[in-house]
């Protein structure tokens, strides 16, 4: 009597080796990692830009900080004296400045 069913170990050498797998996992290895736009290359672009993204909302932070800073040191002539005795120690004609490090 012939025997009708298949036998379970040759159902996976027949899945492999059916044409239809075999252009799908070509196709899948071409867009995955051959062709010029692939999966790879998309995520690292990907990664830049959310860098890029991160380095700009923090350049806009600090130009929002540097731009209160010059309408405070701008609007009151107080806090203009305090920036310059400070930062670039700036004194008064009758006046000795002692720099403590």
């Amino acid at each position: 009597m012939p025997e009708t069913s298949e036998k379970p170990k040759n159902r996976p050498v027949r899945v492999i080796m059916n044409k239809y797998f075999i252009v799908t996992v070509l196709f899948m290895v071409v867009v995955l990692a051959v062709d010029r736009n692939n999966v790879i290359r998309w995520a690292g672009d990907y990664i830049q830009v959310q860098r890029q993204e991160k380095a700009i909302r923090q350049y806009r932070n600090d130009i929002k900080a540097i731009d209160g800073k010059l309408k405070e040191l701008t609007s009151d002539r107080d806090s203009l004296e305090k920036f310059a005795r400070e930062q670039y120690f700036f004194q008064k004609k009758d006046e000795e400045v002692f720099i403590v490090d």
